[in-house]
């Protein structure tokens, strides 16, 4: 996702500042909470399905709910105010009733329990931000994106377009190990940021084999 936002990530007052550090998932309010982001997130994913049906109504859609949804939460750290409301109600959190450190906690610890090796699945996904590199990207933004959603920011020249391609190429394909190889074919000139998702996913056949999926 590219976008012309800038503002988000140099607010120096809102969320950056909380404290909101990941807990392990070795209680039963660690697993509610992160049961109850599923639940959320199921929600989103069928509004966004919904979506993009209609604009798409011929043609068959693949996509990663969880993708989309935790690369939205990251940006809402640096936001605040009508800006943060919007993304993380466009998440369907009802944030009179969910606190907002408690949506990006339970995010962490979801991410925490995928990352978990496994004998016979692997997965990992992880965010990134490219910032164009004029504008001032926060410590405290950087450090709660890296402990919270294992999501790196860094600055990137935009006005060197094909340098900066290659920049965020190189990294989704190191981070999916060469499966993915181009995720940007070009980028806008006007481009300030551009905002990653990835997810690696390796199993066994037999444990595929054990999971059968229907697709409609």
């Amino acid at each position: 996702m590219a976008g012309n936002s800038p503002a988000v990530l140099c607010q120096p007052d809102g969320t950056l500042g909380r404290s909101s550090a990941i807990q392990e998932n070795q209680s039963n309010g660690t697993l509610l909470n992160s049961l109850a982001l599923t639940s959320t997130n199921i929600d989103f994913a069928f509004s966004l399905y919904k979506e993009l049906t209609m604009k798409n109504p011929d043609e068959n859609i693949v996509f990663s709910p969880l993708s989309v949804s935790t690369a939205l939460a990251v940006l809402s750290l640096g936001a605040s105010n009508n800006t943060l409301q919007e993304i993380l109600e466009g998440l369907k959190f009802n944030l009179t009733e969910t606190p907002e450190a408690d949506i990006h906690q339970g995010f962490g610890q979801l991410l925490h329990m995928l990352s978990q090796p496994g004998d016979q699945v692997q997965i990992s996904t992880g965010s990134a931000m490219f910032v164009e590199k004029c504008l001032l990207i926060l410590e405290e933004f950087k450090e709660k994106a890296r402990e919270l959603y294992q999501a790196e920011a860094s600055s990137v020249d935009f006005q060197q377009p094909h340098e900066a391609k290659k920049l965020i190429n190189d990294y989704v394909n190191k981070q999916t190990q060469g499966k993915i190889k181009e995720l940007i074919s070009g980028l806008d000139e006007d481009t300030v940021m551009v905002l990653v998702n990835y997810i690696y996913f390796k199993a066994l056949e037999e444990v595929l084999l054990q999971q059968p999926i229907s697709l409609r």
